[in-house]
């Protein structure tokens, strides 16, 4: 993603999050259209394991349910991560980081090792005739849903201080969804592509379960070399 694109996308989520702050001392209902559409808007940004989502749906017949599941279960993983972090760090560390901080290197390295793993599986996996497990897809859901975000923590750090209980409840939710809603979009449309994929060279090849095994293969190799590509950039 451009730099000049991060940046606007990063202003657009400074002003929703100053309008959220507000309106989370107010205790208004808003507050959850704000937080979903901070979910939805932050995780078009980096970080949030669309390539590896998109390869994973690309290499593998999946139904839409499948990838509705995937991109719900690793989204409320994600907030309840984050609200686990900020619970850690205030009562324990006694510090809370700020909007603009970074996640623990550490801890992004292990949720990509997960997304590494589940690659892995997936390459194994086409090297098999039998039917594959969904050890993957839950691998996979677990590296994306345990990858930091330190716009999540301080937000529901933010909620927890300045608001009810319910209301915390309600932006963990809310934000779960945005988030869930764009990943959910990649995921569905990885499938949809693998579909048209199928009814294309369907009549054309009558082995088609060896090639769609070689399309799943070569995602898994893709899903590695994305989740080694990011661990190589991080600074410890």
């Amino acid at each position: 993603m451009p730099d000049w694109l991060v940046v606007y996308l990063g202003q657009i989520q400074g002003s929703i999050v100053k309008t959220l702050a507000t309106e989370l001392r107010a205790g208004g209902l808003g507050a959850a259209l704000l937080a979903f559409s901070l979910g939805a808007l932050h995780a078009l940004t980096p970080g949030h394991g669309k390539a590896a989502l998109a390869a994973y749906f690309l290499g593998r017949d999946a139904r839409i349910g499948t990838g509705l599941r995937v991109a719900l279960t690793a989204s409320l993983l994600h907030v309840l991560s984050g609200f686990t972090a900020f619970l850690i760090l205030k009562f324990i560390v006694g510090q809370v980081p700020s909007l603009l901080g970074r996640g623990s290197p550490g801890f992004t390295a292990f949720g990509y090792g997960l997304i590494i793993l589940s690659g892995t599986i997936m390459l194994v996996q086409s090297l098999r005739a039998q039917r594959p497990h969904d050890h993957a897809a839950r691998t996979l859901t677990a590296g994306i849903g345990l990858l930091p975000c330190p716009l999540t923590i301080s937000v529901l750090g933010f909620a927890w201080i300045q608001a009810s209980a319910w209301m915390v409840g309600l932006v963990m939710i809310a934000i779960a969804f945005g988030i869930a809603f764009t990943i959910g979009i990649v995921a569905l449309c990885a499938i949809l592509a693998r579909w048209s994929m199928g009814a294309a060279i369907g009549p054309r090849f009558a082995a088609l379960d060896r090639g769609g095994r070689i399309v799943q293969g070569v995602c898994g190799i893709l899903i590695i070399a994305i989740g080694v590509y990011t661990m190589s950039k991080l600074r410890f």
